[in-house]
Order: C-alpha cells, then sequence, then structure tokens
C-alpha cells in the first residue's frame, strides 16, 4: 500500500473547509488544515487523528502562504490537492455606502488570497506533474448580488480557475472550482439568526425546496479531486439544490399550468 495522498484545506477549521477536510480524511487521505484560528484547528486535527495536521495560516499574508507551503513540502515532500476555502463573507450594502476598507479586507483574502496559495503550491505541482486545485467560487460567480465585493471576487475567481487550467493542464495540473448555494454553514446560521438571511426565499427558490449542507460541497471537492474526474479541467460546478435552475425558471415570464 502506497503513501496517502496529501489534501491542503485552507480555511479548513469550519464550515466548507472543515467539512472538505473530512471528507478527504474518510477517504484515505492526509490534511492539512491552514487557518487563522488555531483553536478550532488544532481541535479538528486531533479529532481526525494522526491523518490530519494543523498549520496556522492567514492567506492574506505572502510571507505566510510561503511559509505554509514550504512547511507542508517538508512534511509530506509533496501536495496532491489544494481546496481554497479561506474567505470572508458580505452583507448585502448599496455602492454609495460601500465602505472600501471592507472591499480591501474581502479582496485579500478572497481572491488575493486564493491567488497567493495557488502560485506557492501549483509550482510544485508542475515540477512533479500532477495535482488538483479548487477554487471556492459562489452563485455569484454567475448572477449578480448587492454583496458588491464578495460577489466581484467570486466572479474573479471563476476567470481564475479557467486562466489556470488552461496553463497548468500540459504540466499536469487540474484547476475546477466549485460554487456552492446557499450551504447550512454555522456562518450562515448565525446571519440567518440576526435575520441577515431569510431562509424561506432559499427554501422557495432552490429546486431541491433546501438548503446544500457542507458534507455535499465537501464531497463534490473530493470527487474534483479524484481519478474518477481526471477529464475535468476549468469547469466552476454549481452545487446549489437547484437554485441557479429554479430561480431563473421561475422569473421568466410565463409558467406552465
Amino acid at each position: 500500500m502506497g503513501h496517502p495522498k496529501i489534501a491542503v484545506v485552507t480555511g479548513g477549521a469550519s464550515g466548507i473547509g472543515e467539512a472538505a477536510a473530512r471528507c478527504f480524511v474518510a477517504a484515505g487521505w492526509s490534511a492539512v488544515i491552514g487557518d487563522v484560528n488555531e483553536t478550532r484547528g488544532r481541535a479538528i486535527v486531533e479529532e481526525l487523528g494522526p491523518a490530519a495536521i494543523y498549520l496556522k495560516l492567514d492567506v492574506a499574508s505572502e510571507q505566510d502562504v510561503n511559509r505554509c507551503c514550504d512547511e507542508v513540502i517538508a512534511i509530506h515532500g509533496r501536495v496532491d490537492a489544494v481546496i481554497n476555502s479561506a474567505g470572508l463573507l458580505q452583507n448585502p450594502v448599496r455602492l454609495a455606502e460601500l465602505d472600501i476598507g471592507e472591499f480591501d479586507r474581502i479582496h485579500a483574502v478572497n481572491v488575493r488570497g486564493t491567488l497567493l496559495v495557488n502560485k506557492a503550491f501549483s509550482t510544485h505541482m508542475a515540477k512533479r506533474g500532477s495535482g488538483t486545485i479548487i477554487n471556492l467560487c459562489s452563485l455569484t460567480s454567475f448572477r449578480p448580488s448587492g454583496q458588491i465585493a464578495y460577489a466581484m471576487g467570486k466572479a474573479s475567481l471563476k476567470m481564475l480557475t479557467e486562466m489556470m487550467a488552461a496553463e497548468l493542464g500540459p504540466k499536469g495540473v487540474r484547476v475546477n472550482a466549485v460554487a456552492p448555494g446557499y450551504t447550512m454553514t454555522p456562518a450562515m446560521k448565525a446571519r440567518i439568526e440576526k435575520g441577515e438571511r431569510d431562509p424561506r426565499l432559499v427554501i422557495e427558490k432552490s429546486a431541491l425546496r433546501r438548503f446544500v449542507e457542507p458534507s455535499e460541497v465537501g464531497e463534490a471537492i473530493l470527487f474534483l479531486c479524484s481519478d474518477a474526474a481526471s477529464a475535468i479541467t476549468g469547469v466552476t460546478l454549481p452545487i446549489d439544490a437547484g437554485w441557479l435552475a429554479s430561480s431563473a425558471y421561475t422569473a421568466y415570464a410565463s409558467q406552465p399550468r
């Protein structure tokens, strides 16, 4: 039996990143959880056992990203998959009221942070001639929303995914993205409790009439990193309980009786 494959999950201490890390370990991979939340990151690693390690990582810091990448290579000698789950959310805001400081913070983590992580790790993958990268997009990669900084960033990540897939494909590296719909993460629960999201509207607009579970996004990420997806690169896969299809269908001017 060979050595387990190595997956690096940024933002792996909560939400979709945590779910992805759990899916990889359950499938026999080793997981590196990179996150700014040391307490939660270490707790998850302790629960997952020897197949997981925690590394403190702030993706907004180029120095931190490069240090983390060097540590992973020093510990494991290689990396087989990188999942860019580190990210900040945003509540809807009108352009006139947009706080540019908030825009810069979201861009620094969601866009620049993803770029820094990909730049560092893809270099090793390309030299080795294999690897998979997953970026975290969103429904806002396809549809506009009032989350100006967040939506612009997620649209950028879809383009980054496609550019990287074209550049790195000849080196044996596949690059895809997932676009989760309304997912019942701790962050989503907190926003619902504060009245910042209306769960009824989400359910009504989704073809499956429900939220997405973090584990369902994790399983899709695991699939895209597996040999079963060996011909798939450059795609942004919605995992949205049919929200994109249903919201467009029900908004159309005529409906079947």
